[in-house]
């Protein structure tokens, strides 16, 4: 399936806009201040289509970039990646962000995520009888045949599958990982 880059700038877009209610507390714009330019809500969303489209073409990507705005288009024009921590920060920031949506408490969210996969969002854990877990949720294919791998890769997607599971009482579907996360 071909993702539209209007698809990418809107992913984009929602990536800064949280971005900017979770650190900001309102919406940024583009400025300069004390002779430091801040690219705000609109260069995070041109941020992360860009990035999205040429990283990978997918939404994820796209969110993301927009988030972290100009971080991710300083890495790109240096052709580095992002830095582990960075990451994990910024996946952390955004399973914190969902959960809190959803009304699930964010600690308790963001433990079982680092549990299950240490925040990777493209954790795969292939099981003896063929079954994948995937994603930071490590979502199982088999007994989740309904979620599709785009859905358990995507941070945002994924940590609301969580929330659901959790607000229906399906805990215990992260039971091989409760001492972990319990603590």
């Amino acid at each position: 399936m071909e993702i539209s880059l209007i698809t990418l700038f809107i992913a984009g877009a929602l990536g800064a806009l949280a971005k900017d209610i979770i650190q900001d507390g309102e919406i940024v714009l583009p400025k300069k201040t004390n002779g430091k330019f801040s690219v705000g809500f609109l260069g995070g969303m041109i941020t992360g289509g860009v990035a999205g489209y040429f990283i990978d073409s997918t939404p994820t990507t796209a969110f993301l970039a927009g988030y972290t705005g100009t971080a991710v288009f300083e890495n790109l024009l240096l052709k580095s990646q992002l830095s582990t921590a960075s990451t994990k920060k910024t996946v952390e920031q955004i399973i914190r962000y969902v959960a809190k949506e959803e009304g699930v408490d964010p600690d308790l969210a963001v433990r079982v995520a680092d549990c299950e996969s240490k925040l990777s969002p493209s954790a795969v854990n292939v099981n003896t009888d063929g079954s994948r877990d995937r994603g930071l949720f490590q979502i199982n294919n088999k007994w989740h045949p309904e979620i599709d791998d785009a859905t358990a890769f995507d941070i945002v997607l994924s940590t609301r599958f969580f929330c659901k599971a959790f607000k229906a009482g399906h805990l215990a579907w992260w039971t091989a990982t409760k001492k972990c996360w319990e603590k």
